[in-house]
């Protein structure tokens, strides 16, 4: 554990009100005066507020109190709080409890505390005018039992975006959040879910990474169609908001006639077809009315008979650098059309997958060269971003590989999943706090 000797600790009573205990040692290290209050800053951009001050926390807190450890600093602002780190989602509808990934939000939190950071959850309906959030803190007892416990604390320093899903992020009240946000100067980041067809307009702007794309188009009708399939031997059409593979329709050629597989909810539906026209028609009917694209199939290079492609999880470190934190392959079962997991793919070490499919020297190769694409990717799709005014500090990529080495960009997620192996994990948690940390002091 890291033991940081600027660590006061705020306290929070059952009231909402606060005050702060600070030890000897803390005084010295920051040069704090020894007064009954303080005035503080949460963030640079935050109002000032003046808080109590005790020495002994046993002798001021009763038993509902919370104490809450939190890094102090002066700098030409006067003392700063934090950071508090914020992690944004959204309430759970009917109860006062909220949605997302529990398991991933008190890794982060425990994380946070290991380097002495303050991580609290919260969703838009505890957030008031006065500065002020209700959220919860990942409480841990000593007899090993977590809970989450409601808190009240001030605007968090920096926030990291994990609104679970499109339909909830697209509310009025998450845009007004985050413009509130913006005018106070406190920075969001993964500000949005993407969207694919923008993704590909966004590459394709960019020489650096425009090679990287397979040929993809909004769908308009079905003599589109007929010219793609006159074009391509194998075609994707993919929902332009779609996730985890559904929704999606592979169409192949089969001898002198068509194959064409739709994957909803980890079940495949084949349906043979004769000519061109009836292929065409049948697609239409399936995606009519929704935004969809088409885009060229790649045939991926295989493992142990499976197709594969590549997971990569980028992120910013605490120089606020892009860096390859982690990567996976993700495996197709034997009749799959997609290698994402709900719809049957399985995850494996990228290394083994790329020796097998290419050798020992060309795996090796193809894996740097998968990195590198990474970094240039993420940097490419950070321009557009913060072109539209957003902040990006985190993304996972699908990265296909052909059967000829070549590398092909699939997707990105602004909201990524977790990787299970145990070192990446570590180090993904470790790296999303240090830039939260660079946030907060640079933005």
């Amino acid at each position: 554990m890291i033991r940081r000797r600027n660590l006061i600790y705020l306290g929070v009573r059952e009231s909402g009100n606060w005050y702060l205990s600070i030890s000897d040692e803390a005084r010295r290290q920051v040069q704090l005066p020894s007064h009954r209050h303080l005035r503080v800053r949460t963030h640079p951009h935050a109002d000032p507020i003046i808080l109590p001050v005790v020495s002994n926390p046993r002798h001021a807190t009763t038993e509902r109190d919370v104490l809450i450890p939190v890094g102090v600093q002066k700098n030409k602002q006067g003392i700063l709080l934090g950071p508090i780190i914020g992690i944004l989602t959204v309430r759970r509808i009917g109860t006062n409890t909220f949605r997302g990934n529990r398991d991933n939000f008190r890794d982060i939190c425990e994380m946070g505390r290991r380097l002495g950071l303050t991580v609290v959850v919260f969703t838009p309906e505890g957030v008031n005018g006065s500065h002020r959030i209700v959220g919860y803190l990942d409480k841990k007892y000593s007899s090993g039992k977590r809970v989450w416990k409601r808190v009240t604390l001030p605007f968090p320093s920096v926030v990291y975006n994990r609104i679970p899903d499109r339909e909830a992020e697209a509310k009025p009240a998450i845009e007004s959040l985050k413009k509130q946000f913006a005018e106070l100067g406190i920075p969001m980041f993964n500000h949005n879910f993407f969207n694919k067809l923008q993704l590909h307009e966004w590459m394709q702007k960019s020489p650096s990474t425009k090679g990287y794309l397979p040929k993809t188009e909004p769908l308009t009708d079905t003599r589109q169609i007929l010219r793609w399939m006159e074009q391509h031997d194998l075609l994707y059409v993919k929902p332009v908001d779609g996730k985890a593979g559904d929704g999606i329709l592979q169409v192949r050629r089969e001898g002198k006639g068509w194959l064409l597989v739709a994957q909803q909810y980890g079940n495949r539906t084949r349906m043979r077809f004769a000519t061109r026209g009836e292929t065409a028609q049948a697609v239409w009917k399936r995606v009519k009315g929704r935004p969809y694209l088409l885009q060229q199939g790649i045939e991926l290079a295989s493992f142990n008979g499976r197709l594969f492609d590549l997971r990569m999880l980028v992120q910013k470190n605490r120089y606020g650098r892009w860096k390859v934190t982690g990567i996976g392959a993700r495996v197709a079962d034997v009749d799959g059309i997609t290698t994402h997991v709900p719809n049957g793919g399985e995850i494996a070490s990228a290394s083994p997958a790329l020796r097998g499919a290419f050798g020992t020297t060309r795996g090796a190769s193809i894996l740097k060269r998968a990195q590198e694409a990474a970094l240039l990717l993420a940097q490419t799709l950070e321009r557009s971003v913060r072109s539209e005014g957003g902040l990006l500090g985190e993304l996972s990529l699908d990265v296909g590989v052909d059967r000829e080495g070549n590398l092909w960009f699939f997707e990105a997620n602004a909201k990524p999943m977790k990787f299970d192996e145990p070192r990446i994990r570590a180090r993904s948690l470790m790296r999303l706090l240090q830039y939260c940390e660079y946030l907060a002091s640079t933005q």
